[in-house]
């Protein structure tokens, strides 16, 4: 029954993401999975109190946002 309901939540938190996203994700994909891998990595590493590791991330996220 738990890996059932572990199925239901992970498919409903599927979708939301897929549906959610798909706009943006056509819009500008490199630039929307730079932005999606970046930024939880930059909060992970703020969190954990590298900074220059999360400043990197900005760096780089907003370097491609110019380019674009």
């Amino acid at each position: 029954m738990e890996f059932l309901f572990g199925i239901l939540v992970l498919l409903i938190y599927l979708s939301i993401f897929y549906f959610g996203y798909k706009k943006d994700y056509q819009r500008n994909p490199k630039v929307f999975l730079k932005t999606i891998v970046g930024m939880p990595i930059g909060f992970i590493c703020n969190v954990f109190g590298f900074s220059f590791l999360d400043e990197k991330i900005k760096t780089w996220t907003k370097k491609n946002k110019k380019n674009v």
